[in-house]
């Protein structure tokens, strides 16, 4: 993808002792958004449902970090201006896992609708540059997953390898 990307730090399990009663954290990472509204560390995860053991029911969840809370807020807003950024390296993020696990398959949505419509816009911008191997679908309610496309509101998306 040609939109810039940050540059992504590993972070350990350690740093999530409260998740960990909930879900099994298969990957983690960090990156720092700076702009006119501040230094923001952001965190994403990729995760599954405790005691899962396959890799069809992922969960793709990214925020801002709480340091003080030791939790990740996916409500805050940075208004930093580098949106594109964030989400090009989030995506470049689960393109990586992706190509490591290629039975899986990441479900991704929102933290509200507004949000979910924006990155289903900032989706539809890249489409055309999406990499071959990638499928991306979003999800229609009361039909289920189709392929993405321009023009149609989807309420969640799934990342899966081709």
């Amino acid at each position: 993808m040609k939109v810039p990307q940050y540059k992504i730090h590993s972070v350990g399990l350690e740093e999530y002792r409260d998740y960990l009663n909930y879900v099994d954290i298969l990957d983690s990472c960090k990156f720092y958004s700076s702009g006119k509204s501040g230094d923001f560390e952001l965190r994403m995860l990729i995760t599954r449902a405790k005691g899962d053991s396959g890799f069809k029911d992922l969960n793709l969840g990214f925020g801002v970090w709480n340091e003080e809370t030791r939790d990740i807020d996916d409500g805050i807003e940075t208004k930093n201006g580098d949106m594109q950024q964030i989400l090009a390296t989030v995506a470049n993020r689960a393109l990586e896992f992706l190509s490591r696990y290629p039975e899986a398959e990441i479900f991704a949505k929102g933290s509200t609708a507004s949000r979910t419509r924006l990155y289903q816009m900032e989706i539809a911008k890249i489409i055309n540059e999406v990499p071959d191997g990638l499928r991306i679908e979003g999800l229609i309610s009361k039909i289920g997953f189709v392929d993405f496309r321009k023009g149609i509101n989807f309420d969640a998306f799934l990342l899966s390898a081709k």
